[in-house]
């Protein structure tokens, strides 16, 4: 037999409570929480039940006048005995702190909660509102609250005048407006802000004498906010020629809110403005939303850190652009620019397992063979050539660019294959270089051993070099998505610092260092900071990523956890050194399973890290997670039917110059 639903008994209490409040003088708040408390639905109920009691309220405030002058003098009440402004000025806007700061202080009041100031709005509403009121509110029918306003008559209840609530919290937003707009951070990006009359200070002005009664005209100031915010886009434009940084990014975003925010509240006393219920449902709306939000952490780092996502994968799709072929020219440069990659490579996995043969304490070789990956991708990076891996993060990067600014599927679509060709293109050409070289070169330099009387590699780890690239009896594959992890994670590092260069404006300050001019002389130390300005991103990433294939294989040894690298480049060279240790004497199948290995790991490479840097690239241009999800899904297809449209290239450059 079916549980049956408990009675609801919501409706008697609510009228309960109203007639609580008729009979009752002065007011009492704590009757306010309470009809709050009986609108909320229960923990057993639907949401649609919180419509349901709103309805009953509203039936109630229709036939029983009394009820709606009680409520009222209680509204009203609220607003007089308890403090509002921080709640109109702060809640649902990024905070006056620095990222850092608030940052800190958010995960300290998750571990301990702060205390309550009940003489506050904020605080006395944040102790009515739970996680569930969020959910219900926004399934109600904002046509339901304003048929609450419109019984209580609270539009008569906002007025310019003596100060007051809104006279309060709209003075206060004008002067953070305007000490927010003389921000050294906003200056410096664009000095027009400080060279001429800044439209923050005018609008502060304006403000200030339409408070004062000296104008009625609220259309001036509706001009200068949009001045202000004209200034804030081109601050934005701007980022990308002088970078971003979090703080500018929260500077930008704060200063945007409160703008919208006052524009609201001065609408709220504005009686020529549209109907002013309409904005007062909106704003209730967004203040329950914003106490359920009041102290998390997901929402600060979201909003806060996706203008320098934005930065950080607008650097990293210029790089990309280096590594999409267009015609036969450029991808023969990039098949013997991985060429020369693969041969470096295979002299760096020599040397990582010459380093492990030697036995040395747990850190010494992880440091060793960490600086051997490190600068092995530094030299690489430095003498123009490529690591085929590499190049996703970076393209998926552009990719994501390139989709964000198609309008319609069809015109998306229609890129994302021309782009897939290219990309596989690309990608091929680079894979086999890498592969074919590093496995060619390390042929050779064992061969060069065997011939001299030594061995490059002992039977003993030539069998675990085997066993480490297989993929059907290991952990192969596992290992070269951790690897991938860190390809996108060298692309970000990448990004990160040639932002920061531009930025922090590095290569200025470099040149501004005595000592070195003193050792190398003005005109060498200049030529040294002018060849290191445009390469600070790569050298980051590469650095990074040595150390990252280092490192975590180093740490999952020590704490005995399944951390390890594969990567394609070197398991082709191991693959090389391990077929020569046995004299070019391995079995048909073994051979096989070992190709296999190679590329197998090279495709979990490129599409781990692929995927990452296409998914943070689309969130980065503000595309929401399922779209972002989509466009993933049909970028990774059309990819793999790319390799049917190889006839494309010819097509497009049929004299093959």
């Amino acid at each position: 037999m079916a549980q049956r639903e408990p009675a609801d008994h919501s409706a008697r209490f609510i009228e309960q409570t109203l007639g609580r409040m008729a009979e009752t003088q002065p007011a009492d708040l704590a009757l306010l929480a309470r009809l709050w408390f009986h609108l909320r639905p229960h923990a057993n109920q639907r949401l649609v039940a919180g419509s349901e009691h709103l309805h009953g309220l509203i039936a109630l405030l229709e036939r029983h006048p009394p009820y709606v002058a009680a409520l009222r003098d209680h509204l009203v009440a609220l607003f007089k005995d308890v403090k509002a402004t921080r709640l109109l000025t702060e809640a649902g806007l990024l905070p006056n702190r620095a990222f850092g700061i608030e940052l800190r202080r958010r995960i300290g009041y998750k571990l301990l909660p702060p205390a309550n100031d009940p003489s506050h709005l904020r605080d006395w509403l944040d102790a009515q509102i739970t996680a569930r009121d969020r959910d219900w509110v926004s399934e109600t029918d904002p046509a339901d609250w304003l048929r609450v306003c419109d019984l209580l008559e609270l539009d008569a209840l906002f007025r310019r005048g003596a100060p007051g609530v809104l006279t309060n919290a709209i003075n206060s937003l004008s002067h953070r407006i305007a000490s927010g707009g003389l921000d050294p951070e906003l200056l410096r990006i664009d000095p027009a802000l400080e060279q001429y009359d800044s439209p923050f200070l005018a609008l502060h002005d304006e403000v200030a004498a339409w408070l004062r009664g000296e104008s009625d005209d609220t259309r001036q100031i509706d001009v200068l906010i949009d001045q202000c915010n004209a200034a804030l886009d081109r601050i934005r434009r701007r980022t990308r020629e002088f970078g971003t940084s979090v703080e500018l990014t929260l500077q930008e975003m704060r200063l945007a809110q409160q703008m919208r925010r006052m524009r609201d509240l001065i609408a709220l006393t504005d009686p020529a403005a549209e109907p002013r219920h309409a904005l007062l449902v909106q704003l209730f709306v967004e203040l329950i939303e914003a106490s359920h939000e009041r102290y998390g952490i997901g929402n600060l780092v979201s909003e806060t850190t996706g203008g320098l996502a934005r930065q950080i994968t607008q650097f990293a799709s210029r790089t990309g652009e280096h590594y999409v072929a267009e015609n036969w020219p450029a991808l023969k440069k990039m098949f013997w620019a991985a060429s020369g990659g693969g041969v470096i490579i295979a002299g760096l996995a020599l040397m990582k397992i010459r380093l492990v043969a030697e036995h040395l304490a747990p850190l010494q070789e992880a440091m060793l063979v960490s600086l051997n990956y490190a600068l092995g991708f530094l030299l690489i990076y430095l003498m123009h050539l490529t690591v085929a891996s590499k190049q996703p993060a970076m393209t998926a990067s552009l990719f994501a660019h390139t989709l964000s600014e198609a309008r319609g599927q069809k015109a998306q679509q229609k890129l994302l294959n021309a782009f897939a060709e290219k990309v596989w293109r690309s990608q091929a050409s680079t894979l086999l270089g890498n592969m074919l070289f590093a496995f060619a070169t390390a042929a050779l330099i064992a061969l060069a051993f065997d011939v001299s009387g030594h061995t490059a590699v002992s039977a003993d780890k030539a069998l675990n070099l085997l066993a480490e690239i297989d993929p059907f009896r290991s952990a192969a594959l596992f290992y070269a998505a951790v690897a991938g992890v860190g390809l996108f994670l060298a692309g970000i590092v990448s990004g990160y610092y040639d932002n920061q260069c531009v930025y922090r404006a590095i290569p200025e300050r470099l040149q501004r260092l005595a000592l070195p001019r003193r050792l190398l002389g003005a005109r060498l130390w200049k030529a040294a900071v002018a060849y290191l300005a445009p390469r600070w991103g790569g050298i980051a990433g590469n650095l990074f990523f040595g150390f990252y294939l280092g490192l975590v294989s180093a740490f999952g040894h020590l704490a005995g956890l399944p951390l390890d690298i594969r990567h394609i480049a070197f398991s082709a060279a191991n693959f090389g050194y391990a077929w020569q240790a046995f004299d070019w004497q391995l079995g048909g199948g073994v051979v096989l399973v070992s190709i296999a290995g190679v590329v197998l790991i090279g495709l979990v490479n490129l599409t781990v890290s692929f995927s990452l840097a296409f998914y943070l690239a689309l969130r980065a241009t503000r595309t929401s997670r399922r779209e972002s999800g989509l466009m993933l899904l049909r970028g990774l297809f059309a990819i793999l039917k790319a390799p049917f449209h190889w006839q494309g290239m010819r097509n497009a450059n049929p004299t093959g110059t």
